[in-house]
């Protein structure tokens, strides 16, 4: 039996380990006896592989006795022959001048679409390209088998989707998530399961995955004093990060783990750009450059150690302490040696899961680096397979680890010094569960080969490792609050009241927002104001697995007014924090993380923090009213009262014991009953000011300017005076003096469009009278004389 093989496209770029994953599922392929031909995203034959088995010099013969026009197989590509091949790498398949590229015959064999080389996330383009092919297939009565599938709920182009499941008749989806994602859209689907492919890039069992079991820190030779033993190998593959987070907070995060490696190790780094496109290489080439200068770093494809070809004593012959810094885009590796690197890896630090993958075959402690959901989710899966749970950590969680360490660089330290302290018993669980591994990617592969050749989709048989509890607690502390709970907490951080009636904004984006928020441990509270239940209930439904329990709903049929519903709403969930969204504006994926750490944060006194929506800048503008600079750091009593709206309507998160001093919202009130809370609570507390786009907190300023310190010193009599009489002359006289000032303006727009009028009054009359002035000239004596000279001449 011959498959097609439809390489589902990763992208522009060349992956490290694309080719040795592709040889991992030809070899698995060819050990079931299954013929098979890859097919490039264009349905075009890339290179038909004749069963992946012969010895090189075996193909080599096959492929000149079989060179003539008629025959099916052509010339075997060196990727595919395994690595004793002696000619130089070859170019990825299905593209480049060594490979041809025929079209692909009508009714060909039948089709295994695969993902290799990465993580990526199914999009709609490559979708339905595949949808040919597979229509062809089931048209003509042969299975389809889908594998490595993953799939992201915000993202999912639902209707092509649901035809290609339905098409299949097994289904290999790369984590849990993507799982979910599938029985959503085809609950009735059979054969849906959380594919093995991830098991291509496991070793094989007669070579050794990694050389043998070193110390830490170097020691000394017994023959050579004062010489260092090989040292410690510290792997760093990362990739520019696709969520919220820029690659300029990103960057410091990972140096900075890898500076506390080195410093507890004394080993060498190496670093890959897992990606393969030039944003990956810059990413790396960036994290390189926040390395200080002495540690060691080389690209894939360098000595062993990552050191350029250094000599045994690391130290020995060196001038230079940056001399061995490279650039990780100018050698570019072949494409074994990513992974060969990351198989005699002692340390990986990561934030794609092939990488994990890689070390985790290698025995290695992985230290997961998420910058989004889908790549923790991704990477938690990876280690739930090897018995290691909860060791993946958020990139949000690094950079504000809140109550677990003072900073960034604190947080990083502790990792790197739990995971050294920890490497032993981590090694060990992974030796253990190795054969589990193994065998269930057999039980996976025998699966797929079964259904190809028309057998019955088989029952789920997963077998995962034990868990172990081993690794960093660090970590598991880390991901308390940027992480989806499992069992929701009595007492959540923050509680997001979720105001829903006739006339709010869309409630679908709100919870889409908060959904997408990078901090996790908040409460949901949805108030229906009056609003359509039915509706309600099914944006909800349709969002039950991300929501995961977190949600509490209130109906109302007759609307209370927005005062009374966020009082319903505050009441109904308990929590240190509280915040008010309605939908008409939205957050940023960090509107939540940055206020939070702003709060927070020991050196600031602040009780609340307003986040204004991207782009704002408050007070809309009015008569008698400044506009507040963008650098300002707090909100105060003093900007209110100017008419400053940036509190009605963007996100303000306080702290719920205000409400013991102040009282609720006055439910008196309609539109108002917002602005007239934040009067009363900068009346006694202070608020900070973060921007939108920009919601993480930066470090504390040096200084203030003499405006910013006179702008304090007027709100704190302000507010002192407020406390000992009421708001209620301040409010008054601002009133009046706005009332003032706003007929002042129209007096003054009055008197400007008069003196308009009237300069149009002047100017029609000068040109009268020029008008006048040419008739009187052209009448005199002299015009007559010019008229009788020209009709003599004429004459």
């Amino acid at each position: 039996m011959r498959i097609d093989v439809l390489r589902s496209p990763a992208g522009t770029g060349h992956r490290p380990w694309d080719e040795h994953e592709l040889r991992g599922l030809l070899g698995e392929l060819a050990l079931r006896g299954v013929e098979v031909e890859l097919v490039d995203p264009a349905g075009r034959v890339a290179a038909p592989v004749p069963g992946h088995g012969p010895s090189e010099s075996q193909a080599e013969s096959q492929a000149e006795s079989q060179a003539e026009p008629q025959s099916e197989s052509r010339s075997v590509p060196q990727s595919a022959r395994g690595p004793g091949s002696r000619s130089g790498s070859a170019p990825a398949l299905g593209s480049g001048p060594g490979v041809e590229s025929p079209e692909r015959p009508p009714g060909a064999e039948v089709p295994l679409l695969v993902s290799l080389g990465a993580d990526p996330v199914v999009e709609e383009p490559h979708l339905r390209s595949r949808l040919e092919q597979v229509r062809s297939a089931v048209g003509a009565g042969r299975p389809v088998v889908v594998s490595g599938l993953a799939l992201d709920p915000a993202t999912v182009p639902a209707e092509a989707l649901r035809e290609l499941l339905s098409a299949a008749s097994l289904v290999g989806l790369r984590d849990e998530s993507s799982l979910a994602v599938a029985r959503r859209l085809c609950p009735g689907h059979p054969a849906l399961r959380v594919g093995w492919e991830d098991a291509l890039l496991l070793p094989q069992l007669e070579a050794p995955s990694r050389r043998p079991a070193q110390e830490d820190r170097p020691g000394v030779h017994a023959d050579r004093p004062g010489v260092h033993e090989e040292r410690v190998r510290i792997v760093a593959a990362v990739g520019a990060p696709a969520g919220p987070f820029s690659p300029g907070e990103a960057a410091p995060v990972l140096a900075a783990a890898l500076d506390a490696l080195v410093h507890r190790t004394e080993g060498a780094v190496t670093l890959l750009a897992c990606g393969g496109t030039p944003a990956d290489e810059e990413f790396a080439a960036g994290v390189a450059a926040l390395l200080r200068e002495d540690v060691r770093w080389g690209p894939a494809g360098t000595d062993e150690a990552g050191t350029n070809g250094s000599s045994a004593d690391p130290d020995e012959g060196r001038t230079d302490p940056g001399a061995d810094r490279a650039d990780p885009g100018a050698d570019r590796a072949d494409p074994d040696a990513a992974g060969s690197v990351l198989r005699r890896a002692d340390y990986v630090l990561t934030t794609c899961g092939r990488a994990a993958v890689l070390g985790l075959a290698a025995h290695a402690v992985v230290l997961p680096v998420a910058p989004d959901k889908y790549s923790l989710t991704r990477m938690d899966d990876v280690l739930s397979r090897w018995g290691l749970h909860d060791g993946v950590a958020p990139l949000a969680a690094l950079l504000t680890p809140g109550d677990v360490a003072w900073d960034t660089r604190a947080a990083v330290q502790q990792w790197a010094t739990e995971a050294v302290e920890h490497r032993g018993a981590v090694r060990s669980a992974l030796a253990d569960a190795d054969p589990v591994v193994r065998e269930s990617a057999a039980r996976w592969w025998d699966d797929v080969v079964g259904v190809l050749r028309g057998g019955r989709p088989p029952g789920v048989r997963e077998v995962a490792a034990a868990p172990r509890g081993v690794g960093a607690p660090v970590v598991r502390s880390l991901r308390r609050r940027y992480t989806v709970p499992g069992v929701p907490p009595e007492r959540s951080t923050v509680a997001v009241v979720l105001r829903c009636g006739h006339r709010s904004g869309r409630p679908a984006r709100a919870l889409d927002d908060v959904l997408a928020q990078t901090f996790t441990d908040w409460r949901l509270v949805v108030v229906d104001d009056g609003g359509d239940p039915v509706a309600l209930d099914d944006l909800l439904v349709q969002r039950r697995d991300e929501l995961a329990g977190r949600v509490t709903v209130l109906h109302h049929r007759r609307p209370m007014g927005p005062g009374a519903a966020a009082n319903r709403g505050l009441r109904a969930a308990d929590s240190e924090l509280v915040v008010l969204h309605d939908g008409s504006d939205g957050w940023h994926p960090l509107v939540l993380q940055g206020a939070v750490a702003r709060l927070e944060n020991p050196l600031v006194a602040d009780d609340g923090v307003v986040v204004r929506a991207p782009g704002e800048r408050a007070p809309t503008g009015g008569p008698g009213q400044e506009r507040v600079r963008a650098d300002r750091q707090a909100l105060t009593l003093t900007d209110v009262l100017d008419g400053d709206l940036t509190t009605v309507g963007p996100t303000f998160l306080y702290r719920r014991a205000v409400h013991g001093v102040l009282g609720d919202y006055d439910e008196t009130l309609d539109a108002a009953a917002d602005w007239e809370f934040v009067l009363r609570f900068l009346e006694t507390f202070t608020a900070g000011l973060l921007p939108g786009d920009a919601p993480l907190p930066a470090e504390p300023a040096g200084g203030s300017s003499a405006g910013s310190d006179e702008l304090a010193v007027r709100d704190r009599h302000l507010r002192q005076w407020t406390a000992e009489n009421g708001i209620g002359l301040p409010l008054y006289l601002r009133r009046a003096v706005a009332e003032e000032a706003g007929g002042l303006h129209r007096r003054l727009d009055a008197a400007e469009g008069l003196a308009h009028d009237l300069l149009d009054v002047v100017r029609a009359q000068s040109l009268q009278i020029e008008r006048l002035e040419r008739t009187v000239r052209e009448k005199g004596f002299v015009a007559f004389c010019r008229r009788l000279w020209r009709s003599l001449r004429g004459g």
